[in-house]
């Protein structure tokens, strides 16, 4: 990112991308474990660990997708702005585009809200935007939570401290997949 003359990157942010790629291989190799768990039952993993969805085979060639993200940084952003109705519409895409990465028809989405305070005027303008964001995307929004947790977003602005995250759905003819080796 460039800020007038400055350029800052990731190390100057303060992300270490040297740690998270070792932590990322040692959530792996725990995970990928966990991936014959559902043998010869519904929910077997058709793809690897490492991409930003995968697919459960649930029977009769059909595949349901499954997706976990958050919008991260953005909220930083949005707090800049004093403006919040956006990040819904992230949390929205970000899964909606992890979805449809696997070859996927994107089908629901529930939320995670995590706030330091049940502050009515914040959550109003974030559930607009996860409206606003089902919506283009042609989704529902069947279910999610609402956490009130001040001790673990103490370093937030008063009444307007949050996290958010989505975990989205989809659906794919398992035919319609290119296999692991055409990829």
């Amino acid at each position: 990112m460039v800020t007038g003359r400055e350029v800052i990157d990731y190390s100057a942010a303060g992300v270490d991308t040297g740690k998270e790629e070792t932590a990322l291989t040692g959530l792996h190799r725990w995970l990928d474990k966990t991936l014959h768990f559902r043998d010869g039952r519904i929910g077997v993993p058709v793809m690897g660990i490492g991409l930003f969805a995968n697919i459960l085979d649930i029977g009769n060639g059909l595949g349901l997708a499954i997706s976990t993200d958050g919008v991260g940084t953005k909220i930083l952003v949005a707090r800049m702005m004093n403006k919040y109705d956006t990040v819904g519409i992230d949390c929205i895409a970000m899964n909606v585009n992890d979805i449809l990465c696997v070859g996927a028809e994107p089908i629901a989405l529930v939320d995670y809200l995590a706030v330091a305070e049940a502050n009515p005027e914040l959550i109003e303008q974030i559930s607009k935007g996860l409206h606003d964001g089902a919506e283009i995307a042609e989704i529902s929004i069947p279910g999610g939570e609402i956490a009130q947790i001040p001790e673990m977003l103490a370093d937030g602005l008063p009444g307007i401290a949050f996290d958010i995250a989505g975990t989205a759905v989809g659906h794919v003819q398992q035919s319609h997949l290119k296999k692991k080796d055409e990829r």
